[in-house]
């Protein structure tokens, strides 16, 4: 090896190694890039999922596990209506061994008009001059609507005294030259706030139900129904002093529109008594104005749909929540993670609340010891599996909601369960379900109200018939003694000889 060969050999290898060191240095940092990017796209899937999961969960819901109304079921998906009753193999109409409902034949002192079919000849033969051998009898029952155009006359006289003239007091209802009487008024009153048909279509209707002797006009229809707000303004007042004496009270409300803009009508109730309030926003200020759920003693029971606001400081009631949301919750949870726990709830929950309507009905008032024990140990190990499978679910987002659930049943454990001790505690908030589902009915057919103040007639209006109704008072008869002047007082509502619901 001649002189410098080993400087140069070492030249060599560090140039090679120096080349080395640069292209290990570069796929370093491609790796580095390369796993950056993989995680990137990790996350970016992860998110991807649970939009995916999101998507999926609005279109998993409808009526039986959201609160989701039928008519915003999307066009391309399949109504579903929820019911709770069991489809049987009946045929629709009259069952076998139900007594049949008819109308009875009139006796001879009801009738107030005969006629009479004659035959003039024979339909075989064409024989005339027959020979009459007996008659048949069918009845029938109809109306007929007949304008009356009354005038009043009341006779002036002078005193020979002190010569005043004198005459008899003329009642509200004659102070114009020319009003509509009772029987035009709570007709109008019955079509706008029991059929919920718009003023201009009620004008058309008593128009053509009079064969066009009286036509209504809109302004008028209008200030009759802020007349008739007026009228039962007391009534309302009495029932709401009635409600703050009740053990057990309902209560729910539901998004009305106001001027295009989103209000409130709520409702306050029992089995016989109904008291809706109208605001124009849905907040603790509108509970507090209606002076209602703040002066309710603690022995006193509120059944709602997990209203949070019922948990404020400021009030000193019991609440009971709905089963029947906490159902449709379950639903959900089994229809889209598909958690086993949620099905085993539903089904202890349902079995329990029919068990418990044959114990109300055999006469008791309780379950024995060990089966609320029982109960209460079948539910705590069911939650106890449902955090169990939350933690494994593979459906990040359901998981979400999932424990959210979870959570929420056991923090309010005592509220959701307390029918299982208390028997007059409902399992339901159905009561005021149905009793506000007729707005929603107004809201399609008729549309919006005016204003604030509209809507609050509708309110005042609704708690007079609603709660006449729900003491077996016609509505329409409610509504006529409250055109003539003289609404019915609750007391009287509730003492009245029961005159048939509508």
């Amino acid at each position: 090896m001649g002189k410098g060969t080993g400087t140069n050999y070492q030249k060599l290898f560090y140039k090679d190694y120096e080349k080395l060191f640069e292209q290990n240095s570069k796929l370093s940092c491609e790796l580095r890039t390369i796993r950056y990017e993989y995680q990137l796209l990790l996350e970016e899937n992860l998110q991807q999922q649970k939009e995916i999961g999101r998507l999926k969960s609005i279109l998993n819901r409808d009526g039986t596990n959201s609160g989701t109304p039928t008519s915003q079921t999307p066009i391309n998906k399949q109504k579903t209506i929820p019911n709770s009753r069991e489809k049987s193999e009946k045929k629709k109409g009259g069952q076998a061994g139900h007594k049949k409902c008819k109308l009875n034949r009139f006796l001879d002192s009801e009738v107030n008009e005969t006629i009479e079919h004659t035959v003039d000849e024979c339909p075989a033969c064409k024989h005339a001059g027959l020979d009459k051998t007996g008659i048949i009898e069918k009845d029938g029952l109809d109306y007929r609507i007949i304008v009356e155009k009354k005038r009043h006359t009341f006779v002036v006289y002078r005193c020979p005294c002190c010569g005043k003239e004198v005459h008899g007091e003329i009642p509200n209802n004659l102070k114009e030259e020319n009003q509509y009487g009772p029987q035009v008024q709570s007709p109008a009153l019955t079509l706008m706030n029991v059929g919920n048909v718009s003023i201009n279509k009620t004008r058309k209707i008593i128009t053509g139900f009079t064969g066009n002797e009286i036509n209504l006009s809109e302004g008028y229809l209008a200030k009759l129904q802020k007349r008739a707000a007026g009228g039962t303004e007391k009534f309302c007042s009495e029932l709401r002093g009635e409600l703050l004496n009740q053990k057990l009270l309902f209560w729910d409300d539901t998004v009305i529109m106001v001027n295009k803009a989103r209000a409130c009508l709520r409702y306050y109730g029992t089995e016989q008594l109904a008291l809706y309030k109208a605001h124009l926003h849905k907040d603790k200020a509108g509970l507090d104005e209606d002076n209602i759920l703040n002066l309710l003693p603690k022995e006193t029971t509120v059944v709602h749909d997990h209203n949070k606001v019922n948990y404020n400081d400021d009030y000193s009631f019991s609440n009971a929540e709905c089963n029947e949301h906490l159902i449709r919750d379950l639903k959900k949870v089994i229809d889209n993670p598909g958690s086993s726990w949620a099905a085993q709830l539903k089904q202890l929950l349902s079995v329990t609340n029919i068990e418990r309507e044959k114990k109300k009905s055999g006469g008791c008032n309780e379950f024995d010891e060990s089966f609320t024990a029982g109960f209460f140990q079948k539910f705590n190990k069911i939650m106890l599996l449902a955090y169990s499978e939350n933690r494994n679910s593979a459906g990040k987002y359901y998981g979400h909601e999932e424990l959210t659930l979870i959570t929420r049943v056991l923090d309010y454990k005592n509220e959701y369960l307390a029918w299982v001790l208390d028997f007059d505690i409902p399992f339901t908030n159905n009561l005021s379900e149905r009793s506000l589902r007729d707005v929603k009915s107004k809201m399609k057919i008729s549309g919006q109200f005016q204003n604030g103040k509209t809507a609050k007639y509708y309110a005042n209006i609704k708690s007079y018939i609603e709660t006449c109704n729900r003491n077996a008072v016609n509505g329409f008869y409610a509504l006529h003694r409250l055109c003539t002047g003289k609404p019915l007082p609750l007391n009287e509502v509730f003492q009245r000889p029961k005159m048939g619901c509508e």
